[in-house]
């Protein structure tokens, strides 16, 4: 009786392995390196063109694995999940590397706070002095200046940022900001720097549907659908389709 009990279990079991999805769910999932090595190309594509699903879709699979609820292609169980202390070593590793990273983060968004405060003093001084010297330079009363940018340098710094990603990726407006949110800006600073990005989101669209295009095939519907999945418009979408000869 025992023996036959097992045999179901085993059957559903496939070659796959527990501790290599972790390890690449776990330190490559925002590539979607994880569902390539299950099997899973297309969805694999999808999550590393969206950087992860912005990092939620990167913590679902995460979940999924530690839980053992992941599957390969052929919906099978990964292989080694109840040997030795896999699932133990797996989850206290995991719950490590968070700490760590909360722990940096936070550091680092001290020293960049510090940073910041400093970089804005040096600003004002530098413009105090140099209004100093127009004054003294002057022969007339009154001095006509060029009004002072009221952009923060949060704000300026959510605009280069928002630039380096249009430089390797395309993005809709409202996925932009959500990237620059998942960056620790304010909304308020996020959406500054998508709208100063100098983005044609029109044209945004069209290099997104053809970076799909490249990797899958797809109905003009389909790939509308996905684009505004992806926060554009659906103007923008069918823009982007027809600009690919969809």
């Amino acid at each position: 009786m025992s023996e036959l009990s097992t045999v179901p279990s085993e059957a559903n079991v496939g070659d796959k392995q527990f501790i290599t999805t972790w390890l690449l769910s776990l330190l490559l999932g925002g590539l979607g390196v994880d569902r390539f090595y299950l099997g899973k190309v297309g969805t694999g594509i999808v999550k590393l063109l969206t950087f992860g699903g912005l990092g939620i879709w990167y913590l679902i699979d995460l979940i999924l694995v530690l839980t053992n609820s992941t599957t390969d292609k052929q919906g099978k169980k990964l292989r080694g999940y109840e040997e030795g202390n896999n699932k133990k070593v797996a989850l206290f590793v995991t719950i490590g590397v968070i700490v760590l990273s909360i722990i940096f983060g936070g550091t680092s968004g001290a020293r960049s706070g510090d940073l910041t405060n400093k970089l804005e003093e040096a600003t004002v001084q530098n413009e105090a002095t140099k209004k100093e010297a127009v004054e003294e330079q002057t022969t007339t009363p009154a001095v006509t200046e060029e009004p002072a940018s009221t952009a923060t340098v949060s704000q300026k710094n959510a605009v280069n940022k928002a630039k380096s990603y249009l430089d390797f990726a395309a993005f809709s407006r409202d996925g932009l900001v959500s990237q620059l949110e998942f960056d620790k800006f304010s909304t308020e600073d996020a959406t500054y720097g998508a709208d100063n990005s100098g983005a044609d989101w029109n044209e945004q669209a069209a290099k997104k549907a053809k970076s799909y295009l490249d990797f899958m095939s797809f109905s003009r519907e389909g790939l509308i659908d996905q684009l505004v999945f992806d926060k554009f418009t659906e103007a923008q979408a069918t823009y982007g389709v027809d600009s690919v000869g969809l």
